[in-house]
Protein backbone atom coordinates (compact mmCIF):
# COMPACT_ATOMS: atom_id res chain seq x y z
CA UNK A 1 0.00 0.00 0.00
CA UNK A 2 1.24 3.30 -0.96
CA UNK A 3 1.22 6.48 1.67
CA UNK A 4 -0.41 9.57 0.62
CA UNK A 5 1.68 12.19 -1.35
CA UNK A 6 4.12 9.00 -3.31
CA UNK A 7 4.23 10.14 -6.88
CA UNK A 8 3.05 8.19 -9.70
CA UNK A 9 4.01 10.02 -12.89
CA UNK A 10 1.97 13.19 -12.67
CA UNK A 11 -0.18 12.05 -9.90
CA UNK A 12 0.54 12.47 -6.05
CA UNK A 13 -1.74 9.93 -4.35
CA UNK A 14 -4.19 11.39 -1.50
CA UNK A 15 -5.93 8.47 -0.28
CA UNK A 16 -5.93 4.42 -0.41
CA UNK A 17 -9.12 3.52 -1.77
CA UNK A 18 -9.14 -0.29 -1.82
CA UNK A 19 -7.50 -3.54 -3.19
CA UNK A 20 -8.62 -6.69 -5.08
CA UNK A 21 -7.95 -9.24 -7.56
CA UNK A 22 -7.17 -6.46 -10.47
CA UNK A 23 -4.69 -4.36 -8.38
CA UNK A 24 -5.07 -1.34 -5.49
CA UNK A 25 -7.08 1.85 -6.54
CA UNK A 26 -6.07 4.90 -4.92
CA UNK A 27 -7.26 8.88 -5.12
CA UNK A 28 -4.87 11.09 -6.65
CA UNK A 29 -3.99 14.41 -7.51
CA UNK A 30 -2.88 15.87 -10.54
CA UNK A 31 0.16 17.81 -10.22
CA UNK A 32 1.13 19.21 -13.44
CA UNK A 33 -0.22 20.33 -16.96
CA UNK A 34 -3.94 21.94 -17.86
CA UNK A 35 -5.59 19.46 -15.06
CA UNK A 36 -3.15 20.50 -12.02
CA UNK A 37 -4.93 19.80 -8.80
CA UNK A 38 -7.77 17.96 -10.19
CA UNK A 39 -8.81 14.78 -8.73
CA UNK A 40 -8.05 11.15 -10.75
CA UNK A 41 -8.70 7.70 -9.58
CA UNK A 42 -5.63 5.52 -9.64
CA UNK A 43 -5.69 1.90 -10.30
CA UNK A 44 -1.76 0.48 -9.58
CA UNK A 45 -1.74 -3.26 -11.23
CA UNK A 46 -0.48 -6.06 -9.09
CA UNK A 47 3.86 -6.47 -9.30
CA UNK A 48 3.78 -9.90 -9.62
CA UNK A 49 2.50 -9.15 -13.04
CA UNK A 50 4.28 -6.14 -13.66
CA UNK A 51 7.15 -7.73 -13.31
CA UNK A 52 6.92 -10.77 -15.40
CA UNK A 53 9.14 -10.80 -18.77
CA UNK A 54 7.63 -9.01 -22.06
CA UNK A 55 4.90 -7.12 -19.78
CA UNK A 56 5.33 -4.00 -20.74
CA UNK A 57 5.32 -3.95 -24.32
CA UNK A 58 1.88 -5.72 -23.70
CA UNK A 59 0.12 -3.28 -21.54
CA UNK A 60 1.62 0.17 -23.38
CA UNK A 61 -0.45 -1.71 -26.83
CA UNK A 62 -3.34 -2.78 -25.03
CA UNK A 63 -3.74 0.46 -22.69
CA UNK A 64 -3.20 2.33 -25.49
CA UNK A 65 -6.24 0.63 -27.88
CA UNK A 66 -8.46 0.27 -24.15
CA UNK A 67 -8.13 4.67 -24.43
CA UNK A 68 -10.20 4.78 -27.97
CA UNK A 69 -12.98 3.23 -26.02
CA UNK A 70 -15.68 5.83 -25.60
CA UNK A 71 -19.38 5.89 -25.78
CA UNK A 72 -22.72 6.27 -23.45
CA UNK A 73 -22.13 4.29 -20.26
CA UNK A 74 -18.14 3.68 -20.64
CA UNK A 75 -16.14 5.41 -17.82
CA UNK A 76 -12.88 5.85 -20.33
CA UNK A 77 -9.38 5.83 -19.55
CA UNK A 78 -7.43 8.70 -19.77
CA UNK A 79 -3.91 8.04 -18.75
CA UNK A 80 -1.62 5.26 -18.65
CA UNK A 81 2.23 4.51 -17.75
CA UNK A 82 4.96 2.94 -16.18
CA UNK A 83 7.18 4.10 -13.41
CA UNK A 84 9.81 1.21 -12.70
CA UNK A 85 7.37 -1.57 -11.67
CA UNK A 86 4.43 0.45 -11.38
CA UNK A 87 1.94 0.05 -14.17
CA UNK A 88 -0.45 2.22 -13.71
CA UNK A 89 -3.62 3.49 -15.21
CA UNK A 90 -5.85 6.63 -14.58
CA UNK A 91 -9.28 7.82 -14.40
CA UNK A 92 -11.63 10.68 -13.65
CA UNK A 93 -12.79 10.85 -10.47
CA UNK A 94 -16.03 9.59 -9.95
CA UNK A 95 -17.49 11.91 -6.92
CA UNK A 96 -20.48 9.69 -6.63
CA UNK A 97 -23.42 10.85 -4.18
CA UNK A 98 -23.57 11.71 -0.60
CA UNK A 99 -26.75 10.56 1.29
CA UNK A 100 -28.03 11.67 4.42
CA UNK A 101 -28.46 8.69 7.04
CA UNK A 102 -31.42 8.26 8.55
CA UNK A 103 -31.01 7.48 12.39
CA UNK A 104 -32.37 5.87 15.52
CA UNK A 105 -33.40 8.44 17.80
CA UNK A 106 -33.87 5.79 20.84
CA UNK A 107 -30.41 4.94 20.69
CA UNK A 108 -28.86 7.78 18.80
CA UNK A 109 -28.05 10.81 20.32
CA UNK A 110 -25.79 12.76 18.34
CA UNK A 111 -26.82 15.55 16.95
CA UNK A 112 -25.11 15.79 13.93
CA UNK A 113 -26.16 14.42 10.83
CA UNK A 114 -24.55 11.39 8.99
CA UNK A 115 -23.72 10.61 5.44
CA UNK A 116 -23.07 7.78 3.42
CA UNK A 117 -21.16 8.17 0.16
CA UNK A 118 -22.77 5.99 -2.82
CA UNK A 119 -20.22 5.34 -5.88
CA UNK A 120 -20.92 1.78 -7.42
CA UNK A 121 -23.58 0.02 -7.46
CA UNK A 122 -21.92 -2.06 -4.69
CA UNK A 123 -22.49 1.11 -2.32
CA UNK A 124 -25.88 1.61 -3.34
CA UNK A 125 -27.22 -2.44 -2.89
CA UNK A 126 -25.51 -1.94 0.28
CA UNK A 127 -27.58 0.83 1.62
CA UNK A 128 -30.57 1.47 2.65
CA UNK A 129 -31.49 4.83 1.57
CA UNK A 130 -32.58 3.93 -2.03
CA UNK A 131 -35.25 1.05 -2.87
CA UNK A 132 -35.35 0.32 -6.74
CA UNK A 133 -38.04 0.43 -8.72
CA UNK A 134 -38.66 -1.48 -12.21
CA UNK A 135 -38.44 1.93 -14.31
CA UNK A 136 -34.89 2.33 -12.59
CA UNK A 137 -34.04 -1.31 -13.23
CA UNK A 138 -34.99 -0.72 -17.05
CA UNK A 139 -33.26 2.40 -17.04
CA UNK A 140 -29.52 0.51 -15.26
CA UNK A 141 -30.17 -2.68 -17.89
CA UNK A 142 -30.47 -0.24 -21.21
CA UNK A 143 -27.35 1.79 -19.75
CA UNK A 144 -25.23 -1.05 -19.41
CA UNK A 145 -26.15 -2.55 -22.71
CA UNK A 146 -25.54 0.11 -24.45
CA UNK A 147 -22.44 0.28 -23.26
CA UNK A 148 -21.54 -3.34 -24.07
CA UNK A 149 -23.01 -2.98 -27.31
CA UNK A 150 -20.10 -0.33 -28.07
CA UNK A 151 -17.63 -2.27 -26.44
CA UNK A 152 -18.10 -5.34 -27.92
CA UNK A 153 -18.62 -4.38 -31.56
CA UNK A 154 -15.37 -2.40 -30.81
CA UNK A 155 -13.28 -5.70 -30.40
CA UNK A 156 -13.23 -5.33 -26.44
CA UNK A 157 -14.80 -7.33 -23.57
CA UNK A 158 -14.98 -6.47 -19.62
CA UNK A 159 -14.75 -9.76 -18.53
CA UNK A 160 -15.12 -8.88 -14.59
CA UNK A 161 -18.54 -6.84 -14.59
CA UNK A 162 -20.02 -6.74 -11.06
CA UNK A 163 -21.80 -4.12 -8.35
CA UNK A 164 -18.20 -2.54 -7.53
CA UNK A 165 -17.37 -2.17 -11.32
CA UNK A 166 -20.78 -0.32 -11.89
CA UNK A 167 -20.52 3.72 -11.61
CA UNK A 168 -24.32 5.21 -10.23
CA UNK A 169 -25.55 8.39 -9.79
CA UNK A 170 -29.18 8.96 -8.94
CA UNK A 171 -29.40 12.83 -9.50
CA UNK A 172 -32.81 14.42 -7.69
CA UNK A 173 -35.43 14.22 -9.73
CA UNK A 174 -33.50 12.55 -12.69
CA UNK A 175 -32.92 9.62 -14.33
CA UNK A 176 -30.68 6.83 -12.94
CA UNK A 177 -27.34 7.01 -14.30
CA UNK A 178 -24.61 4.40 -14.87
CA UNK A 179 -21.51 3.39 -16.45
CA UNK A 180 -19.42 0.69 -16.71
CA UNK A 181 -16.00 1.12 -15.69
CA UNK A 182 -12.26 -0.79 -15.84
CA UNK A 183 -12.41 -1.88 -19.31
CA UNK A 184 -9.69 -4.02 -20.44
CA UNK A 185 -8.31 -4.49 -16.67
CA UNK A 186 -9.29 -8.19 -16.27
CA UNK A 187 -7.21 -8.71 -20.01
CA UNK A 188 -4.11 -6.99 -18.21
CA UNK A 189 -3.72 -8.85 -15.17
CA UNK A 190 -4.72 -12.45 -17.19
CA UNK A 191 -2.69 -11.64 -19.64
CA UNK A 192 0.45 -10.55 -17.34
CA UNK A 193 -0.49 -13.92 -15.91
CA UNK A 194 0.34 -15.93 -18.65
CA UNK A 195 3.37 -14.05 -20.63
CA UNK A 196 5.55 -16.54 -18.19
CA UNK A 197 3.68 -19.18 -17.12
CA UNK A 198 6.39 -21.16 -15.18
CA UNK A 199 6.38 -18.35 -12.75
CA UNK A 200 3.24 -17.76 -12.20
CA UNK A 201 1.76 -18.10 -9.27
CA UNK A 202 -0.14 -15.00 -8.28
CA UNK A 203 -3.51 -17.41 -8.28
CA UNK A 204 -2.00 -19.81 -6.26
CA UNK A 205 -0.14 -17.72 -3.79
CA UNK A 206 -2.44 -14.90 -2.68
CA UNK A 207 -2.15 -14.50 0.60
CA UNK A 208 -4.00 -10.79 0.77
CA UNK A 209 -7.81 -11.45 2.26
CA UNK A 210 -8.94 -8.36 0.53
CA UNK A 211 -7.81 -9.77 -2.93
CA UNK A 212 -9.16 -12.82 -2.20
CA UNK A 213 -12.59 -11.32 -1.21
CA UNK A 214 -12.71 -9.67 -4.56
CA UNK A 215 -12.18 -12.76 -6.56
CA UNK A 216 -14.85 -14.72 -4.73
CA UNK A 217 -17.21 -11.77 -5.05
CA UNK A 218 -16.14 -11.50 -8.93
CA UNK A 219 -16.58 -15.73 -9.44
CA UNK A 220 -20.06 -15.15 -8.59
CA UNK A 221 -20.67 -12.91 -11.34
CA UNK A 222 -19.13 -15.23 -14.01
CA UNK A 223 -20.31 -18.62 -15.45
CA UNK A 224 -20.16 -21.46 -13.61
CA UNK A 225 -16.36 -23.47 -13.78
CA UNK A 226 -14.55 -20.46 -14.95
CA UNK A 227 -11.25 -19.83 -13.46
CA UNK A 228 -9.86 -16.42 -12.76
CA UNK A 229 -7.13 -15.56 -15.19
CA UNK A 230 -9.32 -17.71 -17.87
CA UNK A 231 -9.57 -16.15 -21.89
CA UNK A 232 -12.50 -14.37 -21.53
CA UNK A 233 -15.50 -14.97 -22.85
CA UNK A 234 -18.32 -12.81 -24.76
CA UNK A 235 -21.03 -14.88 -22.57
CA UNK A 236 -19.26 -13.78 -19.51
CA UNK A 237 -20.71 -9.81 -19.60
CA UNK A 238 -24.13 -11.18 -20.28
CA UNK A 239 -24.06 -13.84 -17.53
CA UNK A 240 -22.80 -10.61 -15.07
CA UNK A 241 -26.17 -8.52 -15.92
CA UNK A 242 -28.04 -11.45 -15.04
CA UNK A 243 -26.48 -11.74 -11.43
CA UNK A 244 -26.41 -7.99 -11.69
CA UNK A 245 -30.37 -8.49 -11.76
CA UNK A 246 -30.79 -10.85 -9.08
CA UNK A 247 -29.27 -8.87 -6.79
CA UNK A 248 -31.34 -6.00 -7.46
CA UNK A 249 -34.42 -8.01 -7.21
CA UNK A 250 -33.44 -9.09 -3.55
CA UNK A 251 -33.59 -5.35 -2.74
CA UNK A 252 -36.85 -4.62 -4.25
CA UNK A 253 -40.79 -4.58 -3.26
CA UNK A 254 -42.75 -6.84 -5.30
CA UNK A 255 -44.39 -5.44 -8.48
CA UNK A 256 -46.62 -6.89 -10.97
CA UNK A 257 -43.84 -7.90 -13.92
CA UNK A 258 -41.46 -9.32 -11.20
CA UNK A 259 -41.80 -12.71 -12.92
CA UNK A 260 -40.79 -10.99 -16.00
CA UNK A 261 -37.51 -9.93 -15.17
CA UNK A 262 -36.97 -12.81 -13.30
CA UNK A 263 -37.15 -14.90 -16.22
CA UNK A 264 -35.16 -12.64 -18.04
CA UNK A 265 -32.28 -13.11 -15.52
CA UNK A 266 -32.80 -16.78 -15.28
CA UNK A 267 -31.68 -16.86 -19.23
CA UNK A 268 -28.76 -14.83 -18.93
CA UNK A 269 -27.62 -17.10 -16.71
CA UNK A 270 -28.35 -20.13 -17.86
CA UNK A 271 -26.00 -23.30 -19.96
CA UNK A 272 -27.97 -21.44 -22.78
CA UNK A 273 -27.65 -18.26 -22.65
CA UNK A 274 -28.48 -14.99 -25.44
CA UNK A 275 -26.65 -15.33 -27.78
CA UNK A 276 -25.69 -11.26 -27.84
CA UNK A 277 -26.10 -8.11 -25.85
CA UNK A 278 -28.42 -7.31 -28.49
CA UNK A 279 -30.82 -10.69 -28.09
CA UNK A 280 -30.05 -10.05 -24.49
CA UNK A 281 -31.36 -6.28 -24.84
CA UNK A 282 -34.23 -7.07 -26.95
CA UNK A 283 -35.57 -9.50 -24.69
CA UNK A 284 -35.62 -7.10 -21.39
CA UNK A 285 -38.60 -6.37 -19.93
CA UNK A 286 -40.21 -2.96 -21.16
CA UNK A 287 -38.25 -2.22 -23.52
CA UNK A 288 -39.62 -1.64 -26.43
CA UNK A 289 -37.69 -0.76 -29.71
CA UNK A 290 -34.01 -1.16 -28.80
CA UNK A 291 -33.26 0.39 -32.39
CA UNK A 292 -33.64 4.08 -30.56
CA UNK A 293 -30.73 3.40 -28.45
CA UNK A 294 -28.49 2.38 -31.68
CA UNK A 295 -28.67 -1.39 -30.92
CA UNK A 296 -30.02 -3.37 -33.49
CA UNK A 297 -29.54 -7.08 -34.29
CA UNK A 298 -28.02 -8.23 -37.98
CA UNK A 299 -27.67 -11.62 -39.21
CA UNK A 300 -28.54 -13.76 -36.24
CA UNK A 301 -26.09 -13.13 -33.89
CA UNK A 302 -24.79 -9.46 -33.99
CA UNK A 303 -21.13 -10.24 -32.52
CA UNK A 304 -19.74 -13.85 -31.64
CA UNK A 305 -16.43 -14.38 -29.66
CA UNK A 306 -14.93 -15.12 -32.59
CA UNK A 307 -15.83 -11.43 -34.39
CA UNK A 308 -15.23 -9.98 -30.91
CA UNK A 309 -11.77 -11.50 -31.49
CA UNK A 310 -10.91 -10.69 -34.66
CA UNK A 311 -12.10 -7.04 -34.94
CA UNK A 312 -9.57 -7.07 -31.67
CA UNK A 313 -6.82 -8.16 -33.83
CA UNK A 314 -7.81 -5.99 -36.78
CA UNK A 315 -7.61 -3.12 -34.28
CA UNK A 316 -4.09 -4.10 -33.04
CA UNK A 317 -3.07 -4.35 -36.93
CA UNK A 318 -4.21 -0.96 -37.45
CA UNK A 319 -2.48 0.66 -34.11
CA UNK A 320 1.36 -1.70 -35.00
CA UNK A 321 0.70 0.40 -38.39
CA UNK A 322 0.25 4.07 -37.54
CA UNK A 323 2.62 3.43 -34.35
CA UNK A 324 5.35 2.43 -37.73
CA UNK A 325 4.06 5.48 -40.11
CA UNK A 326 4.47 7.78 -36.53
CA UNK A 327 7.84 6.24 -35.86
CA UNK A 328 8.83 6.38 -39.45
CA UNK A 329 7.72 9.72 -39.74
CA UNK A 330 9.66 11.03 -37.04
CA UNK A 331 13.10 9.37 -37.91
CA UNK A 332 12.28 11.51 -41.22
CA UNK A 333 11.56 14.50 -39.61
CA UNK A 334 14.52 14.14 -37.31
CA UNK A 335 17.15 13.26 -40.02
CA UNK A 336 15.63 16.18 -42.48
CA UNK A 337 16.04 18.41 -39.74
CA UNK A 338 20.17 17.78 -38.65
CA UNK A 339 20.47 17.57 -42.75
CA UNK A 340 19.11 20.85 -43.13
CA UNK A 341 21.54 21.85 -39.92
CA UNK A 342 24.36 20.43 -41.85
CA UNK A 343 24.19 21.96 -44.82
CA UNK A 344 23.07 25.41 -43.15
CA UNK A 345 26.62 24.76 -41.01
CA UNK A 346 28.35 24.06 -44.38
CA UNK A 347 26.98 26.95 -46.31
CA UNK A 348 27.83 29.40 -43.27
CA UNK A 349 31.16 27.96 -43.23
CA UNK A 350 31.59 28.66 -47.07
CA UNK A 351 30.13 32.77 -47.02
CA UNK A 352 32.61 32.88 -43.73
CA UNK A 353 35.72 31.57 -45.84
CA UNK A 354 34.39 33.39 -48.64
CA UNK A 355 36.05 36.89 -46.48
CA UNK A 356 37.33 35.45 -43.28
CA UNK A 357 40.69 33.42 -42.55
CA UNK A 358 39.43 29.84 -41.52
CA UNK A 359 39.28 30.07 -37.64
CA UNK A 360 41.30 27.62 -35.24
CA UNK A 361 43.93 26.90 -38.47
CA UNK A 362 47.40 26.99 -39.12
CA UNK A 363 48.80 29.77 -42.07
CA UNK A 364 52.25 28.62 -42.27
CA UNK A 365 54.98 29.71 -45.14
CA UNK A 366 56.94 27.17 -47.00
CA UNK A 367 60.23 26.49 -45.93
CA UNK A 368 59.83 28.38 -42.43
CA UNK A 369 59.06 28.41 -39.53
CA UNK A 370 57.14 31.30 -39.04
CA UNK A 371 53.09 30.69 -38.83
CA UNK A 372 49.75 31.79 -37.91
CA UNK A 373 46.61 30.60 -36.38
CA UNK A 374 43.89 32.41 -35.06
CA UNK A 375 41.29 31.28 -32.39
CA UNK A 376 37.55 31.04 -33.46
CA UNK A 377 35.90 34.90 -32.80
CA UNK A 378 34.68 36.77 -35.48
CA UNK A 379 36.47 40.11 -34.48
CA UNK A 380 39.08 39.20 -31.61
CA UNK A 381 40.55 36.49 -30.30
CA UNK A 382 43.95 34.85 -29.50
CA UNK A 383 46.41 33.94 -31.83
CA UNK A 384 49.41 32.05 -32.35
CA UNK A 385 52.92 32.80 -33.43
CA UNK A 386 56.25 32.45 -33.77
CA UNK A 387 59.16 34.05 -31.92
CA UNK A 388 61.39 36.26 -33.96
CA UNK A 389 65.22 35.10 -33.60
CA UNK A 390 66.49 38.59 -32.67
CA UNK A 391 63.86 38.19 -28.90
CA UNK A 392 65.25 34.70 -28.64
CA UNK A 393 68.22 34.08 -26.16
CA UNK A 394 70.06 31.99 -28.68
CA UNK A 395 68.69 34.07 -31.31
CA UNK A 396 66.98 31.31 -33.22
CA UNK A 397 63.43 31.63 -33.03
CA UNK A 398 61.15 29.26 -33.61
CA UNK A 399 59.34 28.89 -30.31
CA UNK A 400 55.51 29.27 -30.54
CA UNK A 401 54.16 32.45 -28.78
CA UNK A 402 50.76 33.07 -28.13
CA UNK A 403 48.71 36.70 -28.09
CA UNK A 404 45.88 37.65 -29.21
CA UNK A 405 44.40 39.77 -32.43
CA UNK A 406 42.26 42.55 -33.42
CA UNK A 407 40.96 43.98 -36.57
CA UNK A 408 42.77 47.57 -37.73
CA UNK A 409 42.04 49.35 -40.57
CA UNK A 410 41.17 46.04 -42.38
CA UNK A 411 44.06 44.24 -41.43
CA UNK A 412 44.27 41.61 -38.68
CA UNK A 413 46.58 42.81 -35.62
CA UNK A 414 48.52 39.69 -33.70
CA UNK A 415 50.31 41.47 -30.64
CA UNK A 416 52.64 39.14 -29.01
CA UNK A 417 54.74 39.57 -25.92
CA UNK A 418 57.71 37.65 -24.09
CA UNK A 419 59.40 38.32 -21.13
CA UNK A 420 62.88 39.82 -20.79
CA UNK A 421 65.48 37.62 -19.27
CA UNK A 422 67.37 39.62 -16.16
CA UNK A 423 70.07 39.29 -18.15
CA UNK A 424 68.61 41.08 -21.07
CA UNK A 425 66.74 43.73 -18.60
CA UNK A 426 70.15 44.70 -16.56
CA UNK A 427 68.95 44.18 -13.17
CA UNK A 428 70.49 42.21 -10.82
CA UNK A 429 67.39 40.68 -9.63
CA UNK A 430 67.13 36.49 -9.90
CA UNK A 431 64.32 35.24 -11.86
CA UNK A 432 61.90 34.50 -8.53
CA UNK A 433 62.29 38.63 -8.26
CA UNK A 434 60.22 38.77 -11.10
CA UNK A 435 57.17 36.46 -9.66
CA UNK A 436 54.32 38.11 -8.40
CA UNK A 437 51.74 41.14 -8.28
CA UNK A 438 54.02 44.48 -9.18
CA UNK A 439 56.67 42.95 -9.82
CA UNK A 440 57.03 43.66 -13.40
CA UNK A 441 56.46 46.45 -16.10
CA UNK A 442 55.88 46.41 -19.71
CA UNK A 443 59.49 47.24 -20.10
CA UNK A 444 60.22 43.42 -18.66
CA UNK A 445 58.78 42.22 -21.55
CA UNK A 446 59.50 42.16 -25.38
CA UNK A 447 56.66 43.72 -27.77
CA UNK A 448 55.71 43.65 -30.97
CA UNK A 449 52.39 43.63 -33.48
CA UNK A 450 52.47 41.51 -36.16
CA UNK A 451 49.53 43.35 -39.19
CA UNK A 452 48.48 40.77 -41.78
CA UNK A 453 46.25 40.91 -44.67
CA UNK A 454 43.76 38.28 -45.70
CA UNK A 455 43.71 37.50 -49.20
CA UNK A 456 40.50 35.81 -49.81
CA UNK A 457 41.09 34.56 -54.01
CA UNK A 458 44.01 32.52 -52.56
CA UNK A 459 43.10 31.81 -49.15
CA UNK A 460 46.37 33.19 -47.54
CA UNK A 461 47.62 35.82 -45.16
CA UNK A 462 50.29 38.29 -46.20
CA UNK A 463 52.60 39.98 -43.34
CA UNK A 464 52.34 43.78 -44.05
CA UNK A 465 54.58 44.43 -41.23
CA UNK A 466 56.16 44.00 -38.01
CA UNK A 467 55.94 46.86 -35.51
CA UNK A 468 58.33 46.37 -31.75
CA UNK A 469 59.54 49.47 -29.47
CA UNK A 470 62.35 49.77 -31.97
CA UNK A 471 61.61 49.57 -35.62
CA UNK A 472 58.49 49.05 -37.99
CA UNK A 473 59.85 46.31 -40.64
CA UNK A 474 58.40 45.45 -44.12
CA UNK A 475 58.86 42.50 -46.24
CA UNK A 476 61.40 42.82 -48.94
CA UNK A 477 64.15 40.41 -50.62
CA UNK A 478 67.66 41.01 -51.85
CA UNK A 479 68.92 39.17 -55.19
CA UNK A 480 69.28 35.72 -54.55
CA UNK A 481 68.15 35.54 -51.07
CA UNK A 482 64.49 34.17 -48.99
CA UNK A 483 61.62 36.89 -48.64
CA UNK A 484 61.88 38.00 -45.07
CA UNK A 485 61.52 41.51 -43.13
CA UNK A 486 63.88 44.18 -42.90
CA UNK A 487 63.73 47.48 -40.66
CA UNK A 488 61.75 49.89 -42.62
CA UNK A 489 65.18 52.32 -42.79
CA UNK A 490 67.68 50.05 -43.72
CA UNK A 491 64.90 49.24 -46.74
CA UNK A 492 65.02 53.02 -47.91
CA UNK A 493 68.84 53.11 -47.15
CA UNK A 494 68.92 50.23 -49.40
CA UNK A 495 69.01 52.01 -52.82
CA UNK A 496 66.84 49.28 -54.41
CA UNK A 497 68.66 46.78 -52.89
CA UNK A 498 65.69 45.58 -51.14
CA UNK A 499 63.22 44.91 -53.06
CA UNK A 500 59.44 44.97 -52.07
CA UNK A 501 57.93 41.31 -51.34
CA UNK A 502 55.12 39.30 -50.44
CA UNK A 503 55.32 36.97 -47.47
CA UNK A 504 52.41 34.36 -48.17
CA UNK A 505 51.06 32.17 -45.27
CA UNK A 506 48.76 29.24 -46.92
CA UNK A 507 45.99 27.90 -44.57
CA UNK A 508 47.43 24.02 -43.87
CA UNK A 509 44.37 21.92 -45.53
CA UNK A 510 43.70 19.22 -42.82
CA UNK A 511 42.04 16.68 -44.95
CA UNK A 512 40.36 16.47 -48.12
CA UNK A 513 36.74 15.47 -46.98
CA UNK A 514 34.58 18.08 -45.84
CA UNK A 515 32.81 15.75 -42.83
CA UNK A 516 30.23 19.15 -42.61
CA UNK A 517 28.58 18.50 -46.22
CA UNK A 518 29.16 14.67 -45.95
CA UNK A 519 27.38 14.20 -42.85
CA UNK A 520 24.47 16.87 -44.57
CA UNK A 521 24.25 14.69 -47.13
CA UNK A 522 23.84 11.70 -45.51
CA UNK A 523 21.03 12.78 -43.23
CA UNK A 524 19.27 14.20 -46.16
CA UNK A 525 19.41 10.81 -47.83
CA UNK A 526 18.71 8.93 -45.06
CA UNK A 527 14.87 11.08 -44.59
CA UNK A 528 14.38 10.62 -48.23
CA UNK A 529 14.37 7.25 -47.90
CA UNK A 530 12.24 7.22 -44.77
CA UNK A 531 10.13 9.40 -46.73
CA UNK A 532 9.98 7.02 -49.99
CA UNK A 533 8.96 3.85 -47.06
CA UNK A 534 5.84 6.00 -45.84
CA UNK A 535 4.61 6.78 -49.00
CA UNK A 536 5.14 3.04 -50.02
CA UNK A 537 3.72 1.43 -47.06
CA UNK A 538 0.20 4.09 -47.24
CA UNK A 539 -0.02 3.13 -50.55
CA UNK A 540 0.08 -0.59 -49.75
CA UNK A 541 -1.87 -0.20 -46.70
CA UNK A 542 -0.32 -2.56 -44.80
CA UNK A 543 3.36 -3.14 -42.64
CA UNK A 544 6.22 -4.77 -44.67
CA UNK A 545 8.69 -7.32 -42.81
Amino acid sequence: MLSPGTRIGPHRVTAWVSEGGTGQSYKSERTEGENKRQLFYLKLLPREISEKRGFEEFFIQECQAIEQIEGPGIWPLRKFGVMKWKHWLCYDWFSGKGVKVEKDSEHNESQEDEFEYIYSLEDDLRSSSYKWTAEQLLALMISLHCSLFKAHGNGFLHGNLKPSNILILRPEGGQLEAWITEFGLYRLVSMGMDIDSDTSSLEKNVSNLNIQESRIRSSDFRPKNQEWGKDVDEKWDLYGMGKVVQEILQQMEPFDDIGDWENWSERATSETPFESVAHSMDALPGVGEIGKYGVKIENGIEFSSEEIERIRKKREEEWAFEEKIKNLCFRRNMTGFAGLVFVLIFIIKALYLSFLPAPWTDYSMDGALDSYQLSAGLWTGQAWGILPAAYDEKNRGGQNVVGGWEKEEGLYKLNFRKFKSPQETGEAKKLWQFIGKDATSEDDYHQWSDYLKYESSKDVLLLVKRVDEYFTYLPGVEKGKMPRLYPEDRFIASNGKILPAKIEFGREKSSSIDWVIFLGLGFTLASFLYHKNILKLRISGKITP
